[in-house]
């Protein structure tokens, strides 16, 4: 029996004395080693530190705290109770027919530690939804990189499962573990751990008890970019650079490729190639019992019109198109943009009037300090693009609605009353604001005073050999 399987509640009494950065560390050495062996394909060599991390009891220590960091029910457990639950933790038992348990929550997690640095070795590149260390704006950035250079046609699409359900029999055999994690993973396909609407959960859904189930969706869909740039190699084109017939070896490389979850872009300068690869995205997943979602599915051109479509297409929340400009602006003639779509906009300003109205009668603190992490989030989310713009014109009908709650809360009083009872100087212009006894204040957020960064690219191994370097720089 190994070390790592000996550990008990011994070595820490308390629940809140436990060294959480002696305990990473630990695990995140069985992680590297299975990572390490499974990029070579060395399957003897990551089985057995597969095997020795859902036996530790730092391991279990970890997927404990998961579920209580994301316990719904705000659950207060004492420390004997959670002890008892990471000692709980068997992938030998019996599955519960009721899901959504702590003790099932948390075994998933285990199991997906386990599971997920074999998998993060070998996962496509082009696969960015529901990983460590990659992003929303890592996939828009990876499709901004596809279309810079050159006008391309986008396929623009939705996954979903079929009238038919998942295969979960192909699904298990492209997962390919060992016996008995195997006979876990059935299990919990049996009592619905993917029987949700969609193809990947929402965190509501993961809090329940389907935390896996996004990883087993992403292992569902690995291989889908091999075989398209694959298929893609078949057909003839010349470069636009040197004019010349692309060699079979470079056909791939014209292709673009991006998912996030469910959402797929796939980007070519043909529009004969994207065609095909429409028919063939869909053969591929009907094997596995998916599809692509009609009403989800379109191919438009990114810097012309297309089949009756506008140029530029909308990706994750972003709205990617290209505009013809002046040789004096740019060489190629044209320039891309990546910013927040038009739908975004729209929503995010309708959360804010929402929330605006719905503090009619509330002091300005209490209205400011709802407002701000709504803005706050929303601005992180685009500071990587080009939001200035969108911003502007956010801060602009933000301030129109505020003028109008205030008005409406007097009435009676003149315009520059209001103004000088709500609006107040800052470092450049006036700011809806308020301030304590103190002397301290308090202002609102504007969209603009978050500089606009841009992202860079992921790097595939980032996540793990990043956090390698600070666990053992420590």
């Amino acid at each position: 029996m190994s070390n790592t399987s000996l550990k008990t509640t011994a070595e820490w009494e308390e629940w809140r004395d436990i060294n959480w950065l002696k305990v990473e560390r630990h695990v995140f050495k069985l992680q590297d080693r299975i990572y390490r062996a499974s990029e070579s394909r060395d399957y003897v060599a990551f089985r057995k530190p597969q095997k020795t991390l859902l036996k530790s009891w730092y391991a279990k220590l970890l997927a404990v705290r998961g579920v209580i960091q994301d316990n719904q029910s705000k659950e207060i457990l004492s420390s004997e109770k959670l002890f008892a639950l990471a000692e709980t933790l068997d992938i030998t038992g019996k599955v519960k027919s009721r899901r959504g348990t702590m003790e099932d929550y948390a075994l998933q997690i285990l199991v997906k530690m386990a599971l997920e640095p074999e998998w993060e070795a070998i996962f496509e590149s082009s696969c960015y939804g529901f990983r460590p260390g990659r992003s929303l704006q890592d996939a828009v950035e990876a499709i901004f990189g596809f279309v810079k250079l050159e006008p391309k046609y986008v396929l623009e699409a939705d996954i979903a499962k079929s009238s038919e359900g998942i295969n979960y029999q192909l699904l298990l055999e492209r997962l390919g573990t060992y016996p008995t994690l195997r006979r876990k993973i059935k299990a919990w396909l049996k009592t619905g751990v993917m029987d949700g609407e969609e193809l990947f959960p929402t965190e509501e859904q993961m809090a329940r008890g389907g935390v896996i189930s996004s990883f087993l969706a992403n292992v569902a869909l690995h291989g889908m970019e091999e075989q398209i740039k694959e298929y893609t190699e078949i057909f003839d084109f010349q470069s636009v650079e040197s004019g010349y017939e692309v060699s079979r070896v470079d056909r791939s490389k014209y292709l673009g490729l991006v998912r996030y979850g469910s959402s797929l872009a796939i980007a070519h300068k043909d529009i004969d190639v994207v065609q095909k690869c429409l028919v063939k995205v869909g053969e591929w997943l009907s094997e596995m019992g998916l599809e692509l979602k009609p009403s989800e599915t379109r191919i438009v051109h990114t810097l012309y019109g297309y089949g009756g479509e506008k140029p530029g297409f909308d990706f994750l929340g972003f709205n990617i198109r290209q505009f013809e400009v002046g040789k004096n602006q740019s060489k190629l003639g044209f320039k891309t943009e990546v910013k927040p779509s038009d739908q975004s906009m729209k929503s995010h300003y309708r959360q804010i009037a929402e929330v605006i109205d719905g503090h009619k009668s509330a002091p300005q603190v209490v209205l400011i300090r709802r407002l701000n992490p709504i803005i706050r989030d929303w601005v992180n989310y685009y500071s990587a693009v080009v939001s200035k713009k969108a911003f502007r014109d956010l801060d602009h009908l933000v301030y129109q609605k505020l003028w109008r709650w205030a008005r409406r809360r007097h009435s009676n009083k003149n315009n520059d009353w209001i103004s000088q009872k709500y609006w107040h100087s800052g470092e450049n212009r006036k700011e809806f604001s308020c301030s304590y006894e103190d002397g301290s204040r308090v202002k609102l957020l504007k969209h603009t005073e978050v500089p606009i960064v841009r992202q860079e690219n992921v790097k595939k191994d980032w996540f793990y050999w990043s956090r390698q370097k600070d666990f053992h720089s420590t």
